[in-house]
């Protein structure tokens, strides 16, 4: 093997990615999670930590007055089907990703490669374009 393209030996990290099941809810009494602890989802889209951003937005507007009990089931009922549709989108593009059967592979960078760039950033409107 070329010495420019070999690994060091405990040079590579490996993580391990599960799935966590939906929780029914994200807040309870006085107390709510917010990004990934309220919903983990796959890296594939790289929206983690605007998802915990959003959350805190979307919080702190709620509790701009009155009980903070029900300002918490107010965030969580506003956040919970954008962060859904995220979490699905997520998922599918890490499952895409992860073909390996070689005739999908082969379609799978074909469509990624001939697609324009401007309709490939425009289906990503639903995820980035989010308002406040």
């Amino acid at each position: 093997m070329d010495e420019r393209t070999a690994v060091v030996v405990g040079g590579v990290l490996r993580h391990e990615l599960c799935d966590l099941p939906t929780l029914p809810s994200c807040a309870r009494g006085r107390a709510a999670l917010l990004g990934d602890a309220a919903r983990a989802m796959s890296p594939a889209l790289g929206q983690g930590a605007c998802r915990a951003l959003e959350d805190a937005v979307t919080l702190a507007d709620r509790l701009d007055g009155g009980p903070v009990d029900e300002a918490l089931r107010r965030y969580d009922r506003l956040r919970r089907p954008r962060t859904r549709q995220v979490v699905r989108r997520s998922a599918r593009v890490e499952a895409v990703a992860r073909w390996a059967w070689p005739p999908a592979v082969v379609l799978r960078d074909s469509v990624v490669r001939l697609t324009p760039s401007a309709l490939a950033s425009r289906s990503m409107d639903p995820v980035l374009g989010w308002t406040p």
